[in-house]
């Protein structure tokens, strides 16, 4: 079946509301002859006279005013279907779940997402804060747009984009020595009871980097989770190392916390995405937001961190690549 063009029901709608040629072709920015044409075009999609026409007058025909009606709420769900595409494209409409590391989720997110809130209202946001494993599986299964993820190990078929050095910091209880010193040096560990995230997760494989080469004094207590890491130093249980990201902030009074000397630790956060799902208008709206945040010099940054701006050729790789196809 053939379907009649927008184009060809606005000429018929403009001549059935002005009754003059003349006036329906000023109306749809026409001349006299195409506007014919396209009346002419529709009629024959249609298969019946719409419109009679002399040179005294033009009036609708009885299929014509049946049509009437009909043709205004087509093209109404026409124009309403293109401007919905239109708010899509530019992302005045649309949907973003981001997937995201606890640090980044607690420190950074909740200003990101506000500020884009404000300039984009039509886009509803989800977040969705994991730990790296899990976070990579949920991405996999395409259960989010866009992952900040730490630089430790890719999922399958991510595209990264490296934004953020995060630099490991020593935390510790206000009334401890350390809160003397400007830097923490790494061989002062050893005689402190350390407080680890436990062996296979992420952080873990940070840290071993400093503590292996260390004789310590006291086995090390092992935890599951960073919050419970966090309680243990505040109550005085001992110290640890955790990015500067995932440092509560001073005001909260509970552990102080200094940069770590020689070896320095820090690991890269990046944004993700799978390489194969096109990338939707509001993702792209929302990393070219988070890159405009970060490098104003305005975002507040937990001491330490610093922003990488990444070259303006790999953020149009980021947002544009796709897998190529077999075959």
């Amino acid at each position: 079946m053939i379907y009649p063009n927008p184009r060809h029901l606005r000429a018929f709608l403009a001549v059935a509301s002005s009754a003059s040629f003349g006036a329906a072709a000023r109306e749809v920015h026409m001349g006299q002859p195409a506007l014919s044409q396209a009346i002419a075009n529709l009629e024959r999609v249609v298969g019946v006279a719409l419109l009679d026409r002399t040179t005294r007058y033009v009036q609708l025909t009885p299929a014509g005013q049946d049509f009437l009606e009909d043709a205004r709420r087509v093209l109404a769900e026409y124009e309403r279907l293109m401007q919905r595409g239109s708010e899509w494209a530019s992302a005045r409409r649309g949907r973003l779940r981001i997937l995201s590391i606890l640090s980044v989720a607690q420190r950074l997110l909740p200003t990101l997402v506000r500020t884009f809130s404000q300039c984009h209202p039509g886009v509803d946001v989800e977040v969705f804060d994991v730990p790296d494993p899990s976070l990579h599986e949920r991405l996999e299964r395409r259960e989010g747009d866009l992952a900040f993820i730490s630089e430790t190990d890719l999922g399958r078929g991510e595209l990264t984009l490296p934004i953020l050095q995060d630099p490991f910091c020593c935390i510790f209880p206000p009334e401890h020595p350390f809160a003397a010193l400007p830097r923490v040096p790494s061989r002062l560990l050893a005689a402190e009871q350390l407080i680890l995230p436990r062996r296979g997760k992420v952080l873990r494989s940070y840290v071993d980097g400093a503590v292996s080469r260390l004789k310590l004094a006291q086995r090390p207590i092992e935890v599951e989770n960073l919050a419970t890491l966090i309680g243990m130093v505040e109550s005085g249980v001992g110290i640890a190392l955790i990015p500067a990201l995932s440092c509560p902030r001073a005001v909260t009074g509970g552990v102080l916390s200094r940069p770590l000397e020689q070896p320095r630790i820090t690991r890269h956060v990046a944004i993700a995405r799978l390489s194969e799902p096109a990338v939707m208008p509001a993702s792209q709206a929302f990393v070219a937001h988070v890159l405009h945040e970060l490098g104003s010099g305005t975002f507040s940054l937990p001491e330490g961190v610093q922003y990488l701006k990444p070259p303006a050729r790999d953020v149009a790789t980021f947002l544009s690549h796709r897998r190529s196809q077999a075959g």
